[in-house]
């Protein structure tokens, strides 16, 4: 089984926007980390790299889209600036 690819750093501004997107989103809703965390089946401490940027693994597409499940979004919404 191969290894999950390291985040490219020409790709860090997506992941940026990732991040920013997904705190914006939970704040707008009022929800803390460990609600989105729990409906989207993550860690919190996950969450909370994630919205960092301060990640090694990258999230999966089945955690972007849980993410955006449990924000009530459209998983494109995250990586579009706002």
């Amino acid at each position: 089984m191969s290894q999950p690819k390291l985040p490219k750093d020409c790709n860090a501004s997506h992941y940026q926007t990732l991040s920013l997107n997904l705190k914006y989103y939970r704040n707008r809703l009022r929800m803390t980390q460990a609600q989105v965390a729990s409906l989207a089946d993550i860690s919190v401490k996950y969450l909370s790299l994630i919205e960092s940027a301060s990640f090694q693994n990258p999230p999966s597409l089945e955690v972007i889209f849980d993410l955006a499940r449990a924000l009530g979004i459209e998983p494109f919404q995250l990586f579009k600036e706002l």
